[in-house]
């Protein structure tokens, strides 16, 4: 099997270094096969290759990179986006016409909407939202508690359906104004959760799955309209108008882009980084819950040991030496570097004894990477940087408060 795992990457690799119409549709081929492991499990495909193949190498059709400085140049770039999320190569019809994550930085050939929208979120849309969570205090609080009430006396694999609707509810009402029913609930945890690309929001704008089912989606079609409905008459919208800040989207436009982010790198980034908080946590981890930098920290470095956002995509606009598969490679512009934030997070270079929980480590604050910058702050909202860092923090510092036996 390493043979062959080899041999793939390295027919992968030659591909990506001669692009044509014929070695693109190869590497179409290569991807389409290998995305099937990496859905069943991303962390455990990525860290087997690194194993190895060293830190940078080619898979998924792609060169992935897992070496920390490769991925801090990365992440203090101009970046040239695509549709991808993660590994996972998109369809652009499939979701909002002015989704963030796929917009290029205008440094890096893209148009000034990035930097529009990016700040429209970090003056306008997270300040209401933590505003909400702040005024409201008992009401998301009491998400929580309830949450963490019945995941306590869950066995672990029982409890990612608690943790994914008390992550939708905590969020939607955050940042739509509006409490969810039971309904809504169930509607937004069918199309995010289910393993199906008929029904499920990713997966049925993802290649391959698109070209087979786009015909057969009138779930996933009935769930988004019913939750652009909810979030049209919420609140959040009631004084929304187009303008230059919001990049002049019409009401509907502007509707589903707040679908697609809060649903997309807000609901599964922080259910991600929930169930870390609440099952890879040793449980001698000497956590001082009375002193809200120790608690955070714990997050940072639960969130450092299994990255919950593991990827960051960027098309190189110019050629790149870099070291692939063990051997030192000239990468043609135009290609697709997969910046591992994963992989960056366990390079030990950086992090020793990386899998080791050690939330007093000197570097952590300075050094992770898991908000799309280097280092946590915060304050300031950089240039990519997740401008719903701070919602995600207060979430899962109080939920390993209140896991752990502590009080808010």
């Amino acid at each position: 099997m390493c043979c062959f795992t080899k041999l793939s990457s390295d027919i992968q690799l030659w591909l990506i270094c001669h692009p044509n119409c014929i070695t693109r549709f190869l590497l179409s081929f290569f991807y389409s096969v290998e995305v099937i492991t990496y859905l069943k499990g991303a962390k455990e495909f990525l860290q087997k290759r690194g194993d190895l193949l060293g830190k940078n190498y080619a898979a998924l059709g792609t060169i992935i990179v897992g070496d920390y400085q490769e991925v801090e140049a990365i992440i203090n770039s101009s970046q040239k986006r695509g549709p991808y999320l993660g590994r996972l190569e998109l369809v652009p019809r499939k979701f909002s016409k002015n989704c963030i994550l796929f917009l290029s930085d205008e440094g890096a050939g893209g148009g000034s909407l990035h930097a529009t929208l990016h700040e429209h979120f970090w003056v306008d849309v997270v300040p209401a939202a933590a505003k909400r969570i702040e005024t409201k205090g008992e009401e998301f609080s009491q998400y929580l508690q309830d949450g963490v009430r019945k995941i306590n006396q869950m066995q672990t694999k029982d409890q990612a359906t608690v943790i994914e609707k008390m992550t939708i509810q905590y969020m939607f009402h955050a940042f739509f104004g509006a409490p969810l029913n039971l309904k809504m609930v169930e509607t937004i945890h069918g199309i995010l959760f289910q393993a199906s690309p008929t029904k499920n929001l990713v997966l049925g704008g993802m290649k391959p799955f698109v070209m087979l089912t786009s015909w057969f989606q009138c779930s996933r079609d009935s769930s988004i309209d019913q939750i652009l409905e909810y979030i049209l008459e919420s609140p959040s919208m009631v004084n929304y108008s187009p303008n230059e800040s919001n990049g002049n989207q019409s009401h509907k436009d502007y509707a589903r882009m707040m679908l697609d982010i809060v649903c997309i790198a807000g609901i599964f980034g922080i259910t991600n980084l929930l169930k870390e908080v609440l099952t890879a946590i040793p449980k001698d981890a000497d956590i001082d819950l009375s002193d809200n930098r120790d608690v955070m920290r714990a997050v940072l470095e639960t969130a450092r040991r299994r990255a919950p956002v593991n990827t960051v995509n960027m098309i190189i606009p110019e050629e790149k030496t870099l070291v692939v598969n063990g051997k030192q490679m000239t990468l043609p512009a135009g290609t697709l570097l997969a910046g591992s934030i994963g992989l960056a997070s366990l390079d030990p270079a950086v992090f020793p004894s990386p899998n080791t929980f050690n939330h007093k480590r000197e570097n952590l604050v300075k050094a992770t990477i898991n908000f799309n910058a280097i280092g946590f702050n915060p304050q300031g909202s950089g240039t990519r940087q997740c401008p719903g860092r701070n919602v995600a923090m207060k979430c899962a510092t109080e939920v390993l408060i209140l896991h752990r036996g502590g009080s808010l």
